[in-house]
Order: structure tokens, then C-alpha cells, then sequence
């Protein structure tokens, strides 16, 4: 452990986030940096962006690996994100909200391909033209064309029966711009969990052992043609199908005050799920001249979540089968959503102006059956359905305007919402008003304080009444009075650009009203999460990333993030405000051994995070890549070792009067990838 442990502040003390692409630039008002070609990270007025071909340990990894690489972001086992200390982060396919990532989103970015995605970026201040969705910015998958090579393909496999396959093509015949990619992934996929719970009467213990087979298929087309030299349409789609099968034995033992056994169960459950999603686009760009044009967007994405779940409760002394249930689960969400725009630049002004709309179908059902001697029947305790719709209408402007090193940019996002669950509807207008100002004070750094308002809305799952009990590990209760969150967030930061070395410090103040978090209680046997606004909340914090280029065969960085989060559980009834400390901290270098020999090495380190009842345990992971270029760099050989120490168990604890919960989850270990790309 001691070696663990020294390997792991020796990389946190060198870097992380390395230097930028040599074909990518990071700008700063009239400043222009380029840095290594092999790292992939690049900061650009706000945005950390990660090319993901060039990230060697997370390659072959999946999209929730990837984003522990950029500055702030975490994630959690189940694939949650976390940006500065709040798990409430905008997530976009391409500037488009998808229904794909909203309440199981964790289960889709655990197991999505990142190689799929060329770039992944994190925007502390979104463009204007972005809906304002998410408490600290937005995160934005980018799909579009991939380098030179007109044709790719990827093979990869991996410990713990892992394989993956991929293709991308790009072709640009005549006025035709073609990009199409491919990507299949499998694996077994393990999980054990733990759960020790105490309240008044009694002490309850879970575990749950539970394995996995997901198939990833995810594909993408996109047909680009120029009308003329001003104007081009593009049309294309995107495909997502996740089905697996998973099998869970659920020990669950209760025992008095005394420590008597009073209840012993094994509770086997058989699950298949299937998540699928495709969407179609079209998009037009007209240019007026080189700084001038029109734009106009629509997307159509249809999510279908299927959950078919069988149980049999087992008497672990004789092995005799003593009761049986099921339970199937259908929803769908359509989701509609278009744009157009206009934006003006001349000399020294900036002018947008443009109109997004949203709109959104979703049903569910759950129906469950209780096995009797005449057969199964259905139970109306835990069978439910609902129809919830939103319609979204927002128009927005903003006019910036620069004096030599001054900048200013003023604008602002006119909504109204209309939403109902079951034919009961509500409305409102809200104003979500927003300014940036930026100073140069050299050639090589520039200030920039930002404000914006956005907000985080509940989705038909959160609001509905009924109990969804289909996972025994996590049983969520929904709450119709949930309101939406509306946040607050300054930023005050500098870029500093010099050849060989930047240095971006920041420091922000994020205020939130109806702040959403889920909470737990204790229902009878069973621990059920329930999400509730808690009142008001403020996080202050500073982070800072840095990457320096000593030689060209090396790139060294840092990230590093620390911010006090409060907590007004009163509320609700949790006691006094609390808050805590948190911080993190990543590290990474990167190596070209010879001129075809690449190496990286990084890691992060997560402190104790807050939550309304307790805390989540600090951990951490370090990780390694090589890749050898062949055949005069057309062939990409990568090997990559994730969570090399095992570490990355996460333990929640909550600690209430009436309720004292301890709850540990892990995945797989160690997991090593080889993988071959070929680039004609």
C-alpha cells in the first residue's frame, strides 16, 4: 500500500492535462498557443476540450473513463458526472439535448465507446445559442469528422471478456461531405454491493453480487452538401442500442437490537434490459460573408427503455423457492427540438439573435405480478403508468462589443415552459440574463469575469408519485412537487499562453434555489431515495489546470479543484446547514519515447464529497497508456491498463438520528485493453 500510495503523489505532484494538439489552437483574444500534438486537451475561452484519439489510456476506454480527464470533472461508478461539485451537468450529443443522457444517462456513459466521439469538451460559460440546461455548464459530445484518413477501423479486446469493434469513414466527393462511424462493444461487466443499514428497531444487511453482458452498438451518418460557396445542408442521423442480460443474487438478512436473526432471505433477480435510441437532423448554414450567416437546426431523438425483470425468493436454508414475482417496465420519450440563428461580426461587434424550441412526449409503464396458485396476478401496489409532455419556446440576443483589450458581451434567453404529467399543465416565463467581460493585459494572458443564470429541470420520472422498486439496491420513490432549480454562477479567470506553458486559474461562486438531492428513509425493511429541493445553497471555489512542455518529447500538467459545498437540509428536515471541503486533483504525463513510441501515465484523486444525510468516501485511480505507430503511422498499436490499484470502491455514508447507513459499490478491477487502428 505504502507503493501505491507513493506512485500516487508522485503523479499528482507532476501534471495532468496536457498540452494542445498541434493541429488545434487555444485562443485567447488575439493570442494563439500550439502545444503537443499527442496529449488532447486544449482550453479555449472557457471550454477544456478533449480529442479523444489522442488520449492514450482512455482510447479504448468508455465515455465516462474519459471525462475524469478534463479539468473538474468526475464521475462516479454508476457513471454519474460531477462538474466543480454539482451532479447536475447539461449533457449534449452534438448541442443537442438527448433523451439518451437524462436519467439513465450513468448506465449509457459507462458502457458508450469513447473512441466513437472525435471531441469532448466541458463549457464553464455555453454559447448563447445553447439551451441553458445544467447547474454548472454543459458537457458536449462531438461526433463529426475524424483527421485526413478517408477510411479507419478499429479492433480491440480486453481482460474480463472485452471486445469492441469500430469504422469510420470520410469521404468529400465533388460537394458531398460524407462522415459515417461504427462502434460495437461487449463485455462482462461485474458489480458487487454492499449495504449495512441500523434505525431504531432493527439492523438490516444487503449484498449483491450481480454480473452483466451489455452489446453497445452505436452508429452515425452525416451527408453534407454545398448548395453553393454560401450555403450547405447536412442531414444524418444517430443509432444507440445497449441489451444486456444481468443476474443478482440479493442476500438480505435482518436482525433485532440484540443481533438476533429475525429475517432471512435470498432474493434472485433476472434482468433484461434494452435501451435504444435514433435520431434524425438536418441542419443549414447560409453565409452572408465570412463572419456573417443564418443557421436553422432540427433534431428529432426517440429514447426506448425496456426492463423486464423476474424474481424468486429463496429460503437459504432448504434452497426451496418460497414466493415469485415480476415486473416489466415500457417508456418512450420523443423529444423534438430546432433552431435558427443569426450572427453578425464586423470590426468590433458581435451580434446573435436567434429562437430554439423544444418539445417532448414521454409514456410509462410498469406493470407488476405477484405469482399465486392460480398463476401470476397482477399487483396494483406496484404497477403504474404515466404521460408526462413539456414545450419549450426560447428566444435569445446578446451584442458584444470590444475597445482594443476590452470586451464586453451582454445578453440574454427569454423562455417559456409549459409542462404537464397526466393532462394537468403549467406555465411560466422566466429570463435567463447573462454577461462576460474580458481584459488583455499582454500578449500572452487575458481576464475574463462571467455571470449566467441556468437551471435544471425534473424529468417525468422524478415527478411521478409511484414507488419504482425494480432495483432492490436503489428503490426510488418520485415527488410531484419537485420544482425546478435555478443557479446562480460567477467566474472570475485568466488565461495565461506562453510558449511551452499555460497556466488557466479560476475562482467561482455558484447560488442555487430549489437545489435538487436525493435523500433516504427508511420504509419498513427497505431504504427508499426520494429527490427534494432543499432551500438555497452556495458553492465557492477556485480550480486551476497548467501544462508544461520542458522538451518536446515531454508534456507535463496539473488540475487541481477545491471548493466549499453547502447543504440547507432544514428544509426538509435534516438538521443545521452543513458544508464541507471537497476537492480533487489529476495528474498526467505524456512521453514520446522515440518518433512512432508514445507513452501517458495519469490519475486523479477525489476527496470526501457532501451530501444532505452523510458523506461520500474519498478514492482514487491511476492509469497508464502506450501506443506504437507502424507503416508509416497508418497502423496504431494501444495498450492501456485503467484503475491499475483497484481503487476506485466508493462508500456512502449517511448518518441521522433516525437512520445510520453504510453503503459500498464497486466494478470491475483493473481492466487492460489492447487495440489496433488501421488508417488507409
Amino acid at each position: 500500500m505504502t507503493m501505491q500510495r507513493f506512485l500516487l503523489a508522485s503523479l499528482l505532484a507532476t501534471p495532468v492535462l496536457a498540452q494542445t494538439p498541434a493541429d488545434t489552437a487555444v485562443v485567447i483574444p488575439d493570442i494563439e498557443v500550439r502545444g503537443a500534438r499527442f496529449s488532447g486537451l486544449s482550453i479555449k475561452s472557457g471550454v477544456s476540450a478533449l480529442r479523444v484519439e489522442h488520449n492514450l489510456s482512455g482510447l479504448p476506454s468508455t465515455a465516462a473513463d474519459v471525462f475524469r480527464q478534463i479539468p473538474s470533472v468526475v464521475t462516479d461508478i454508476e457513471g454519474g458526472v460531477t462538474y466543480r461539485g454539482s451532479n447536475r451537468v447539461g449533457m449534449l450529443i452534438n448541442g443537442v439535448p438527448y433523451g439518451l443522457l437524462e436519467e439513465y444517462g450513468g448506465d449509457v456513459l459507462i458502457q458508450l465507446p469513447a473512441m466513437f466521439f472525435d471531441r469532448i469538451s466541458m463549457g464553464t460559460y455555453p454559447a448563447i445559442t445553447v439551451v441553458p440546461d445544467g447547474a454548472a455548464g454543459a458537457l458536449d459530445l462531438e461526433s463529426s469528422e475524424r483527421g485526413d484518413s478517408p477510411f479507419s477501423v478499429t479492433l480491440g479486446a480486453g481482460w474480463h471478456e472485452r471486445y469492441n469493434v469500430g469504422a469510420a469513414l470520410n469521404l468529400h466527393p465533388g460537394k458531398f461531405h460524407i462522415n459515417a462511424k461504427y462502434n460495437y462493444r461487449k463485455e462482462y461487466r461485474a458489480r458487487t454491493f454492499s449495504k449495512l443499514t441500523e434505525n431504531q428497531a432493527n439492523e438490516t444487511l444487503m449484498n449483491n453480487n450481480a454480473s452483466a453482458r451489455p452489446d453497445v452498438h452505436v452508429a452515425d451518418l452525416r451527408i453534407g452538401y454545398d448548395l453553393s460557396p454560401k450555403d450547405r445542408i447536412t442531414v444524418g442521423g444517430l443509432y444507440h442500442l445497449m441489451d444486456y442480460s444481468r443476474y443478482g443474487r440479493i442476500d438480505n438478512q435482518v436482525f433485532n437490537l440484540k443481533g438476533e436473526q429475525m429475517k432471512h432471505v435470498l432474493r434472485n433477480r433476472y434482468n433484461d434490459q434494452r435501451q435504444e435510441a435514433y435520431a434524425a437532423e438536418a441542419r443549414w448554414r447560409h453565409s452572408f460573408s465570412e463572419a456573417n450567416g443564418f443557421h436553422a437546426l432540427f433534431n428529432y431523438n426517440n429514447f426506448a427503455y425496456d426492463e423486464d425483470n423476474d424474481y424468486k425468493n429463496e429460503n437459504p436454508r432448504n434452497e426451496t423457492i418460497v414466493a415469485e414475482d415480476n415486473q416489466f417496465i415500457d417508456q418512450t420519450k420523443r423529444n423534438y427540438y430546432w433552431s435558427m440563428g443569426y450572427d453578425y461580426s464586423a470590426e468590433d461587434w458581435d451580434i446573435r439573435v436567434g429562437y430554439i424550441g423544444r418539445a417532448r412526449d414521454e409514456d410509462y409503464v410498469s406493470i407488476a405480478n405477484d405469482k399465486k396458485e392460480e398463476g401470476f396476478v397482477l399487483n396494483p401496489a406496484k404497477s403504474y403508468r404515466y404521460a408526462y409532455n413539456r414545450y419549450l419556446n426560447l428566444l435569445y440576443a446578446s451584442v458584444g462589443k470590444r475597445w482594443g483589450d476590452f470586451g464586453v458581451e451582454l445578453g440574454a434567453q427569454a423562455e417559456f415552459n409549459r409542462s404537464g404529467m397526466d393532462g394537468v399543465y403549467h406555465s411560466r416565463f422566466h429570463l435567463y440574463p447573462r454577461a462576460r467581460l474580458s481584459y488583455e493585459v499582454s500578449e500572452s494572458g487575458a481576464f475574463s469575469l462571467s455571470y449566467q443564470q441556468r437551471v435544471i429541470r425534473p424529468t417525468g420520472a422524478y415527478l411521478c408519485s409511484f414507488l419504482d422498486n425494480s432495483d432492490a439496491t436503489h428503490i426510488i420513490q418520485g415527488n410531484p412537487d419537485l420544482k425546478d432549480e435555478f443557479i446562480h454562477q460567477v467566474e472570475l479567470g485568466y488565461q495565461l499562453s506562453v510558449p511551452r506553458f499555460r497556466l488557466t486559474p479560476a475562482v467561482y461562486y455558484r447560488n442555487r434555489s430549489n437545489r435538487i438531492m436525493e435523500v433516504a428513509s427508511q420504509v419498513e425493511e427497505e431504504t427508499v431515495w426520494r429527490r427534494v429541493n432543499m432551500g438555497h445553497s452556495r458553492t465557492v471555489g477556485a480550480d486551476l489546470s497548467g501544462s508544461w512542455n520542458p522538451a518536446r518529447f515531454l508534456t507535463i500538467g496539473f488540475s487541481g479543484d477545491l471548493y466549499r459545498d453547502e447543504i440547507d437540509g432544514r428544509t426538509v428536515g435534516y438538521g443545521e446547514r452543513k458544508s464541507l471541503l471537497c476537492w480533487d486533483v489529476k495528474g498526467n504525463v505524456n512521453l514520446r519515447l522515440t518518433p512512432t513510441t508514445e507513452v501517458q501515465i495519469d490519475g486523479f484523486y477525489i476527496s470526501d464529497q457532501l451530501t444532505p444525510q452523510g458523506e461520500i468516501g474519498s478514492h482514487y485511480s491511476v492509469n497508464a497508456g502506450l501506443s506504437q505507430y507502424l507503416l508509416d503511422r497508418k497502423l496504431r498499436l494501444n495498450l492501456s491498463v485503467n484503475n491499475i490499484f483497484d481503487s476506485l470502491e466508493e462508500v456512502t455514508v449517511i448518518d441521522t438520528p433516525d437512520l445510520r447507513m453504510t453503503q459500498r459499490r464497486n466494478r470491475d478491477p483493473r481492466v487492460a485493453w489492447l487495440t489496433l487502428t488501421y488508417n488507409i
